[in-house]
């Protein structure tokens, strides 16, 4: 008998998951619009992150610290791979989409209207034309682009890198002088200001925290 999981929804529901399927999801990265191994195209990529960053953990796990420059820029990376590959950072991106998609449409239509007229509208005629623009916004499902899924870690990728790599943010090896036992549903955890911890990616602030568990054993 395969051995399984017992994974718990949100809601209570229990579930059970073999153990070779666990943390995975079919397709997750694949290219819809190509064929061959440029369907893979970005797996083969991240397969080449994770490559890269297996001997940069082994020697944080073994107390390795401070790295060397080129370390800590892997390792970099690697923190921010894990901060834009994850299922939760597809959905943030995609509501975002929604609530920005009105206001690009709107931006739009000020834009042609300046065009059309050969002119600058004034303040109060371009709040009017914002405004009625939005309103009467297409659904953003018209404008789908099959690829978004592909391109959303990518665009995010900078900006995380931007924020691993300010002047201000250190990065720092906390260990335990006692075993203990981390789990999270993605590879690293922030914390806002306030305190309050979450895996979804809000505006990287210079006061928000990134942590990232380092298991006792990397394969």
């Amino acid at each position: 008998m395969a051995a399984s999981l017992r994974g718990l929804h949100r809601d209570g529901r229990e579930h059970r998951t073999p153990v070779k399927s666990a943390a995975k999801a079919r397709n997750f990265n694949t290219d819809p619009l190509v064929q061959g191994m440029q369907r893979v195209a970005l797996e083969t990529y991240l397969a080449e992150v994770d490559h890269h960053a297996a001997p940069v953990m082994h020697a944080v796990r073994s107390g390795t610290w401070p790295l060397a420059p080129e370390r800590l820029q892997v390792l970099r990376r690697t923190l921010a791979w894990q901060l834009v590959r994850t299922q939760m950072f597809r959905s943030w991106y995609a509501q975002i989409g929604a609530y920005q998609a009105p206001v690009v449409w709107a931006h739009e239509i000020i834009s042609l209207c300046q065009r059309r007229l050969g002119r600058m509208l004034t303040d109060e005629e371009g709040v009017a034309v914002f405004w009625d623009a939005y309103h009467r916004a297409p659904d953003p499902q018209l404008f789908n682009d099959d690829r978004w899924h592909l391109r959303a870690p990518i665009q995010g990728l900078s900006f995380a890198m931007d924020y691993l790599e300010a002047p201000e943010r250190h990065l720092i090896l906390v260990q335990a002088e006692t075993p203990c036992l981390i789990l999270g549903d993605t590879g690293v955890v922030i914390r806002r200001p306030s305190g309050t911890y979450s895996i979804a990616p809000p505006l990287l602030g210079a006061a928000t925290e990134l942590f990232a568990p380092v298991p006792p054993h990397i394969c």
